[in-house]
C-alpha cells in the first residue's frame, strides 16, 4: 500500500513537470545554475573567513590591539570628535564644491599644458589689459622715482593737484562704484 501511494505521488509530480510553465521554469533554473553556484560559493567563502577569524582569538585580539594603538596615537579628545561631527555635517555642501574645484583644476591644467591655449589666453589678456604697456609704465615709473627721490613732505596743495589728476579721479570713481556694489550685495 505504501508503494502504491508513492507511485501515485510520483505520477502527480511527473504530470506537474510536463506542464509548459514548469518546463520553462526548470530550463531557466538550469541555465542560471552556474551563477547560483558561484554566488553560493562566494557566500560560503566569506562565511568561512568570518568564522575562522572569529575562532582565531589571537588574530582578533591582534587586530583590536593594533586599532587601539592607532587611535591612541591620534590623541583625540572631545573637541576633535565634535569637529569631526561638524565636518561630516558639512560634507553634503563640501563635496559639490570639491568636485567643482577638481573640474576647474583639470581645466586649468589642460589649458596650461596646451601651448596654443596659453598663447590665446595671453593674447586675450593683452587685448583687455596691455601687459607690455603696463610693464613699460612700471619700469618708467620706477626709473623716475629713483631719479627724483624727493624727501620733502607732500603739501596740501600738491595733494590737491594730485586729486585733480584724471587718472586718480577715474580710480576714485571706480573705487566708489565698487563700494556701492559691495554695500548692495552685503545687505
Amino acid at each position: 500500500m505504501n508503494n502504491m501511494k508513492t507511485d501515485t505521488d510520483f505520477d502527480v509530480v511527473l504530470q506537474e513537470l510536463e506542464k509548459s510553465e514548469q518546463i520553462e521554469s526548470l530550463s531557466y533554473l538550469v541555465k542560471k545554475l552556474p551563477e547560483f553556484t558561484a554566488a553560493i560559493q562566494s557566500i560560503e567563502d566569506k562565511l568561512s573567513f568570518v568564522t575562522n577569524t572569529l575562532n582565531d582569538k589571537q588574530a582578533l585580539n591582534s587586530l583590536v590591539n593594533e586599532a587601539e594603538e592607532k587611535v591612541e596615537r591620534l590623541h583625540l579628545n572631545k573637541d576633535h570628535l565634535e569637529a569631526m561631527v561638524t565636518l561630516v555635517q558639512f560634507l553634503p555642501k563640501l563635496v559639490p564644491l570639491t568636485n567643482k574645484m577638481e573640474e576647474f583644476t583639470i581645466f586649468i591644467t589642460n589649458i596650461l599644458g596646451d601651448s596654443k591655449s596659453v598663447d590665446y589666453l595671453i593674447r586675450g589678456i593683452d587685448d583687455v589689459m596691455p601687459i607690455q604697456k603696463g610693464i613699460e609704465i612700471m619700469k618708467e615709473t620706477n626709473k623716475r622715482y629713483q631719479e627724483n627721490k624727493d624727501t620733502s613732505n607732500i603739501s596740501i596743495l600738491r595733494l590737491y593737484r594730485l586729486l585733480k589728476d584724471p587718472t586718480i579721479q577715474k580710480g576714485f570713481k571706480y573705487f566708489e562704484s565698487l563700494l556701492e556694489v559691495i554695500n548692495m550685495k552685503v545687505k
